[in-house]
């Protein structure tokens, strides 16, 4: 069964029982079957225990004994099948709802970027660990609950009528009137459940904002700043809790009005029969005690419908997700992607805005590589540089005109074939809290230790690397935060090289780099370009210069393209960008 956001609610529920919870049908079974005989079982305990009263009224000891043993045993029986219900319960739970969470993480990162850019950091952490974990959480209980209800429910209700039928008439009462407190009260802990969801969003994308900039708020000092804003959320989430304890106080208030105006009500008519010799202290015993598990049966039944009102808002959360569109990969076989065909670029005619009816970051773009070698895109900041080489690696696709690689149109071709080609290295460094070697060999998990150490020596990084005590298995920390600009920069080079594409795309990756190291990298760019197409983004004259053709970008357009003379001496905005600027 597919699903979207549009599905009525019980279509949703059912969707998300056939995904996640009924794939561990057999643990459910096993789980169901303790509760059933359990139930069974713990109902039996209250007619003991009334029969035992009675047997003490009649000084019946030889009964009274059997009697002790029995329960004895059945209370001893029931825990231990409770306990073990809860042991599978909790690995059932663990399982399932990893099952989600992984999916659904897998859905976050191939989920197009164009979609993945709306969400904030924390919402998607929110989503992930809180939502999935909620709504299989709900669905096992509400699947155990039903049995152990449905039991409680028939039994207490055979009990209860057989012990006293007029006795039984107070729950004439309470069923419609405790209905009616869950009826009214649902809608506003749905309400506030919408609410807590944004505010947690919000909440964990602050923080994730806060420690991914921590160094930037003590150089502006603006920890103050932050502990108050820290401090803001702190009081919302005060408020939002203040209003649930309120909903919740206010149901219960309700609700132990109805159960005590019940409770008077059977004391007092119990007495009644009792006087009447109609019924004994112990059969009373026993029917409160019944009377009390089918009222609280009858509570768990409406507190589930207010329950499912609150997990609606998570599953809506990740069905959202869930049914966001993602990339489409594999269309083409292994055997086509290893193809070595000639290498070229072009596109023509290429528009493209991030948002409808936004103003176009590129307009009618041409370009043709027909051939390896090096060459480089300048223009102001704005220009459509970047996004050019998104589109490129297909992050995002065109609205209008046509990309093709090696003379095949991009909308006939995967992201993984595509990616398999051209290797994007972008201005942000992009490295895991890991050991060097294993940051290098997200490139390729087979690369031998040969290969990154003459790759490191190539781009002036092997030397610092044998100065750690750990050399290659030193970790660096998140985002590398343990080595310098120039280091990571470097460290990026190193591994894009090492993927061995026909395709590069450098964005601004020389920005860090000392004028010698600059020239090295330029060098092994060059040698590299005899075999395959660099593009290299830039704002520096010195890593542009040698670039075999160099595309002016200006208001989305590529405006001009030619060597450095020629675009010095005839584009009089390559000569504003680069007038002044030594080499």
């Amino acid at each position: 069964m597919k699903v979207n956001i549009n599905k009525t609610d019980k279509e949703k529920l059912k969707w998300f029982f056939e995904k996640y919870i009924y794939a561990g049908k057999k643990y459910l079974i096993l789980i169901i079957s303790l509760i059933f005989v359990g139930s069974l079982a713990a109902n039996i305990s209250p007619y003991l225990y009334g029969k035992m009263l009675d047997s003490i009224t009649l000084g019946d000891t030889d009964f009274l004994l059997k009697l002790i043993i029995a329960y004895f045993f059945i209370t001893i029986f029931t825990n231990l099948l409770s306990m073990l219900e809860a042991y599978v319960g909790q690995v059932v739970n663990f399982k399932l709802s990893k099952k989600a969470q992984t999916e659904l993480f897998d859905k976050m990162i191939r989920m197009k970027t164009y979609f993945y850019s709306k969400y904030e950091v924390g919402e998607l952490l929110s989503r992930l660990n809180g939502d999935t974990d909620g709504i299989v959480s709900f669905g096992i209980n509400l699947i155990t609950s039903i049995l152990n209800i449905a039991i409680d429910i028939l039994v207490s209700v055979y009990f209860v009528i057989t012990i006293s039928v007029r006795l039984s008439s107070v729950a004439i009462f309470y069923i419609p009137a405790t209905f009616l407190v869950t009826y009214f009260a649902r809608k506003y802990f749905k309400e506030l459940a919408e609410k807590r969801k944004k505010f947690g969003d919000e909440y964990y994308s602050f923080q994730n904002e806060i420690f991914s900039n921590n160094t930037g708020i003590k150089s502006f000092q603006l920890e103050n700043n932050v502990n108050n804003k820290y401090k803001g959320f702190i009081n919302k989430e005060f408020s939002l809790l203040k209003r649930s304890i309120y909903l919740k106080n206010n149901m219960q208030l309700a609700n132990s009005t109805i159960t005590v105006i019940s409770s008077l009500f059977i004391i007092y008519l119990s007495a009644v029969l009792i006087k009447d010799g109609l019924l004994t202290i112990g059969l009373m015993v026993s029917f409160n005690t019944y009377i009390n598990k089918l009222f609280a049966s009858i509570s768990q039944v409406f507190n589930i419908n207010v329950s499912l009102q609150e997990i609606m808002v998570s599953l809506n959360r990740v069905i959202e997700v869930m049914t966001t569109d993602s990339e489409v990969n594999n269309v083409l076989s292994l055997e086509e992607k290893r193809k070595n065909i000639a290498i070229s670029l072009k596109c023509e005619d290429i528009t493209f805005s991030y948002e409808k009816n936004e103003e176009n970051v590129l307009k009618n773009m041409d370009i043709l590589i027909d051939k390896s070698g090096l060459y480089s895109i300048v223009g102001s900041n704005g220009c459509g540089k970047s996004t050019f080489a998104k589109l490129l690696i297909k992050l995002y696709e065109v609205e209008k005109g046509k990309i093709y690689i090696n003379g095949t149109d991009y909308s006939k071709l995967s992201c993984d074939f595509i990616r398999s080609c051209i290797t994007y290295v972008q201005k942000e460094e992009f490295f895991f809290n890991d050991t060097i070697i294993n940051n290098i060999r997200l490139a390729d998990e087979n690369l031998k230790e040969n290969d990154i150490e003459n790759m490191c020596k190539l781009v002036g990084l092997d030397e610092f690397i044998k100065t750690l005590p750990n050399r290659y298995e030193t970790i660096i920390g998140e985002g590398g935060s343990t080595l310098s600009s120039g280091q990571k920069q470097k460290l990026s080079i190193a591994r894009a090289f090492l993927r061995n594409t026909p395709i590069y795309i450098f964005d601004e990756i020389t920005a860090n780099l000392d004028g010698k190291a600059e020239k090295d990298i330029m060098k092994i760019m060059k040698e590299y370009s005899k075999k395959s197409i660099i593009i290299f983004i830039s704002h520096k004259i010195s890593s542009i210069i040698d670039s075999d053709k160099i595309f002016v970008f200006e208001n989305g357009k590529a405006t001009d393209s030619g060597n450095h003379e020629y675009l010095l001496e005839n584009n009089h905005m390559y000569k504003e960008l680069f007038k002044n600027k030594g080499i």
